[in-house]
């Protein structure tokens, strides 16, 4: 739980720091300068796709409740962020980092949305059951109570009365 609370919090700070940590790695271990200025672009949208995970994975009740990540999204961001810090170092696999740094991310994106939208759609059942329950509650009361289920006709007073037509047909 440790580790995945430390990973629910690091991923904040995750956003400014490993682009900066690419970018000083760079301008440190010799990056040319218009490589650097194609690096400068790359942190950009890396701090925009650190953001959107993050995002994604706050969205979760589940997450915001522990304040802690799944053990997939633990690993998937170990292994993305691991990857990025690596390339900060500009090492002669850099070229096999920057592919692993885009796939591994996209891996945590991706991963993020299917939780999201299983999680949603648990919820979302829940609540359409507990609708059911409730109706399927209603219609036994009534039947034991010995009332009809079926549209009563409205009452019609001897004076005026006003009619609001909702759009809805009672009629079957």
């Amino acid at each position: 739980m440790f580790v995945r609370r430390a990973f629910y919090y690091w991923q904040v700070a995750a956003v400014v720091v490993l682009p900066l940590w690419v970018l000083i790695g760079w301008s440190l271990f010799g990056g040319s300068g218009w490589q650097f200025l194609l690096v400068l672009l790359s942190c950009g949208v890396l701090a925009l796709g650190l953001a959107g995970v993050g995002v994604l994975n706050y969205l979760r009740r589940s997450v915001r409740q522990a304040r802690a990540l799944s053990w997939l999204d633990t690993g998937l961001l170990a292994a993305w962020h691991a990857a990025i810090i690596a390339v900060g170092f500009l090492t002669p696999a850099g070229t096999l980092l920057a592919v692993a740094v885009v796939v591994l991310g996209l891996a945590a994106f991706w991963a993020s949305i299917f939780q999201l939208g299983a999680e949603t759609k648990r919820r979302v059942s829940g609540v359409f059951d507990s609708f059911q329950y409730a109706a399927q509650m209603a219609e036994a009361q009534a039947a034991a109570a010995g009332v009809s289920s079926a549209p009563r006709t409205p009452i019609v007073a001897d004076g005026e009365y006003i009619v609001i037509d909702t759009g809805r047909s009672h009629e079957k």
